[in-house]
């Protein structure tokens, strides 16, 4: 029986994920060497040696290639962070939060990750509506883990909102990835920033878990 034909441009199943991911390290190359504004569809394309009906096939436009780089790369959710022990958050609340803030740390170290910070600083994409919404996702779903450890009682009911304990931890470390943790950054600018945000979270933990906690 004959394999029913694709339609033109559209990439066999198998491949989508491994040209996709091409796809978005070519645009992320291309806007930090030309600009988001300096950078078209067809030179996206043509930087992986694909046509422009394929680039369609995956992305609409070029706004949605910036955004699907952002959701990879950008501000994440505590669930989206690999590289650490999610059932540290019903163990050791406090052990979580510097497992969550030592695997953001290794993933920030990586090429792209500082690369994204450096284009969207240089092209005035920190103010963009999808960084924000990317932003309110990850501080709402931690601010349900401070809610949670309210609740169990490992945090003082009257100390803060589940919200502002969300804004106050996640706060200064996304500001410091930003200022400090960008391509042109040196590594010893890198590990200076890395070191402020753990002093930063065990600030937090002492201040925020009952003493009990904290061990």
């Amino acid at each position: 029986m004959t394999a029913p034909r694709r339609g033109p441009g559209r990439p066999r199943k198998a491949d989508a994920g491994d040209t996709k991911a091409a796809l978005l390290s070519a645009a992320l190359r291309l806007f930090a060497r030309n600009g988001y504004a300096g950078t078209s569809i067809r030179s996206i394309a043509r930087e992986v040696g694909l046509s422009e009906s394929v680039l369609y096939a995956h992305f609409d436009s070029k706004q949605a290639i910036f955004d699907a780089v952002l959701s990879t790369l950008g501000p994440k959710t505590p669930f989206d962070v690999a590289g650490y022990d999610s059932s540290l958050a019903d163990t050791d609340p406090p052990q979580y939060l510097r497992e969550l803030v030592r695997a953001a740390l290794d993933e920030w170290e990586r090429e792209d990750d500082r690369l994204l910070i450096s284009v969207m600083a240089r092209d005035g994409l920190l103010h963009s509506p999808t960084l924000r919404n990317a932003v309110s996702a990850m501080r709402i779903q931690v601010s349900l883990l401070f809610d949670r450890w309210i609740t169990a009682g490992l945090i003082p009911a009257d100390l803060a909102t589940p919200e502002d304990l969300a804004m106050t931890f996640t706060g200064f470390i996304g500001l410091t990835r930003i200022l400090h943790l960008h391509a042109d950054a040196t590594p010893h600018d890198r590990a200076q920033a890395s070191d402020d945000i753990r002093r930063h979270a065990e600030t937090f933990i002492r201040l925020v878990f009952r003493d009990d906690s904290t061990h």
